[in-house]
């Protein structure tokens, strides 16, 4: 497995539902339980059934008496319906030189959203996606089918980096259109105002969503490794800048920790995970390293505040 996933063999693959499988194959084979809540075969209730369930857990008892269709629901679809979200702003086009496999942020997003669709499905439990910029843009609705994960690939594929970003405006939307308890990953640079992002991922919590934010930077944009004169292009604002980057590298790195330092502190006070990703890091080690972080504050009773 470990050639599969090497970042150039993985680049090799065409197909990302088949990139998705070799990473989460490649993480999930040294854990040794879900490091979710929720994930039982405990029958709960039942629920009427929606297009796209999986056939196999209709009750045919309850329909030879009442000739409706109606999907047995375990405590795993009581207690979560995963929603991933991923940004695909122009800002997420950017593509550094050490970037794991000479992926950009958005192809390295794409995989790491793909992995983590496949991997709750995996675990027999509904999956949403959708992509946005300043608006949404697609959407795949919920489905526990593990063909889901071919229409969920195909929207990402599909999926061209463009436009301004409004994460706020998009959170706030999921919140209102989806009141059912789950969790909601976000997939962002995060270019957004701390201030402005807080009251979204406040109105998510009150509503009862776990928040999981993931927040991909290039490592350029970590590290700002730029030497001599450089031009830098705004992907987001019409902007061209000549300037030395050795002048202005203290100062950027200073603003970048501020900006990190904020959001990370918002998503704290909301009891929202935090993950920061360098695309330098290959994407199934990002995703098992927040795995473990998240596997480990539950062994130590969470460490997730109150929504405030």
């Amino acid at each position: 497995m470990a050639d599969y996933l090497d970042p150039k063999t993985l680049a090799k693959i065409s197909r990302l539902d088949l990139r998705a499988k070799y990473v989460v194959e490649g993480f999930i084979s040294g854990m040794h339980k879900s490091p979710y809540h929720g994930y039982s075969v405990e029958f709960a209730q039942h629920r009427g059934y929606v297009a796209g369930d999986d056939l196999r857990h209709l009750d045919w008892k309850v329909w030879g008496k009442s000739e409706r269709y109606y999907i047995k629901q375990y405590e795993a679809e009581t207690n979560l319906v995963t929603t991933i979200l991923l940004d695909v702003s122009e800002s997420m086009a950017y593509a550094g030189r050490a970037a794991a496999g000479g992926l950009s942020k958005l192809e390295y997003a794409k995989l790491g959203a793909a992995a983590l669709a496949f991997f709750v499905l995996q675990q027999s439990d509904a999956v949403a996606a959708g992509v946005f910029s300043d608006k949404m843009l697609d959407f795949a609705e919920r489905s526990t089918r593990q063909a889901h994960i071919h229409r969920i690939c195909r929207m990402l594929e599909t999926a061209k980096a463009g436009g301004p970003t409004n994460v706020a405006a998009i959170l706030h939307r999921v919140a209102q259109e989806n009141p059912r308890r789950g969790i909601v990953f976000l997939v962002s640079d995060l270019f957004e105002d701390a201030d402005v992002l807080l009251p979204a991922l406040r109105h998510l919590r009150h509503v009862g969503h776990e928040v999981v934010v993931i927040q991909v930077l290039d490592n350029d944009e970590v590290e700002f490794p730029f030497a001599g004169m450089t031009q830098f292009r705004g992907l987001e604002l019409p902007a061209r800048v000549l300037c030395n980057p050795r002048a202005i590298k203290k100062s950027y790195l200073e603003a970048l920790h501020r900006h990190v330092t904020r959001v990370k502190a918002a998503c704290q006070r909301n009891g929202v995970d935090y993950f920061l990703a360098n695309t330098k890091m290959p994407v199934d080690v990002a995703l098992s390293a927040y795995l473990a972080k998240r596997r480990h504050m539950e062994r130590g009773g969470s460490g997730r505040g109150s929504p405030g």
